[in-house]
């Protein structure tokens, strides 16, 4: 893939030395890895939400969402097939032992279902499955489901699911969950339930890491919390406190809190840092992690479509790649760096 010149003006603001430490680390992760809107409605673990679509894949790479070896559902590239159609690529991808899943991480689908055939109306995809798509442990069904909707709803155009077995309908799957109505994003993904009274919640979408290295894969959690809190605050909070009790983790400083309201304008959040955001002791740089888990978790809400970050009200501060955080930062500027640098370890 080609990267835009305009995209790699921030390299000529670095330093020598930055180049090469950051050449240093690329190369050594090459040879390491190398050879929105729907109405609301009841979901199928009983809560209410809007269904989402994010639209941020490539031709050449698929987001999916599988099974980590800590148990919880993670968000990762796959490469795409050549020989098959994005939704045949991306079933195939997300079945158990598939070759295109990274390590520590597999597929949920059993190994023999086949998608004997689908089609797509009007944002509605239907699957028809073997049999055998129905073999698998009752106790994986929800996480099953899960991988299956939001790795499909990330493909253009794909908003709902519906899956048939042998060109049947289903309305009930192998624990009673009904999927007759077909599935969305509405139905949460890492479901973390609490003590909220589900009639009183609204569902949120928090992202967390699996651990602290540039190559964690983020954990999306779907949490009920009172319907009377501001989202954006309460999210910003949750990121900074962590996950309690759970093996993924949040790399913000837990020092780290807002100096005013979150401010929306033209779709555009700026969030204003005290100075415990920084993660180095000379106080110029933020985790580019960080701004992963913020971009990601913000973007979820409906008005929300870029992040622009400031502390202490300056406009000069850059993440740990010399990108500087106070522009504003969409899901796809995310992809597009990840994208960059990829072709940076190439050229290199």
């Amino acid at each position: 893939m080609k990267v835009k010149l305009e995209k790699l003006e921030w390299i000529k603001k670095i330093t020598a030395r930055q180049v090469v430490g950051m050449c240093v680390v690329m190369v050594a992760i090459y040879f390491i890895f190398v050879g929105n809107e729907e109405p609301m409605e009841t979901n199928l673990v009983g809560s209410v939400g809007h269904s989402y679509q994010n639209n941020d894949t490539s031709s050449e790479t698929h987001t999916v969402y599988v099974a980590h070896d800590t148990g919880y559902l993670v968000k990762t590239e796959i490469e795409a097939c050549e020989e098959c159609s994005p939704v045949e690529s991306v079933f195939a991808g997300i079945q158990n032992a598939s070759e295109r899943l990274p390590e520590n991480i597999e597929g949920l689908i059993p190994v023999g279902a086949v998608l004997r055939d689908y089609k797509l109306d009007d944002e509605i995809l239907t699957l028809n499955l073997s049999e055998s798509f129905l073999y698998y442990r009752s106790s994986e069904e929800e996480n099953l489901l899960s991988s299956l909707v939001w790795s499909m709803t990330e493909l253009p155009h794909v908003n709902r699911v519906y899956l048939e077995i042998e060109g049947e309908q289903v309305n009930n799957l192998n624990t009673g969950i009904d999927v007759g109505r077909g599935m969305t994003r509405a139905m949460g993904i890492n479901l973390e339930v609490g003590l909220t009274r589900v009639t009183d919640a609204q569902m949120m979408k928090l992202y967390f890491l699996t651990d602290d290295t540039d190559d964690a894969l983020l954990v999306p959690v779907t949490r009920l919390v009172p319907s009377n809190v501001n989202s954006v605050e309460y999210a910003v909070s949750a990121l900074v406190r962590g996950p309690v009790g759970a093996t993924y983790i949040s790399v913000f400083n837990h020092r780290a809190t807002l100096l005013e309201q979150p401010r929306i304008e033209d779709g555009i959040l700026t969030l204003n840092f005290c100075s415990g955001l920084f993660y180095n002791q000379e106080q110029t740089q933020v985790s580019s992690q960080v701004i992963k888990q913020l971009v990601m978790t913000m973007t979820e809400f409906d008005e929300v479509y870029e992040v622009s970050v400031v502390i202490e009200g300056s406009s000069r501060v850059f993440d740990d790649a010399g990108n500087p955080i106070t522009v504003p930062v969409s899901r796809n500027n995310i992809l597009d760096r990840v994208i960059e640098e990829d072709e940076l370890i190439k050229a290199y």
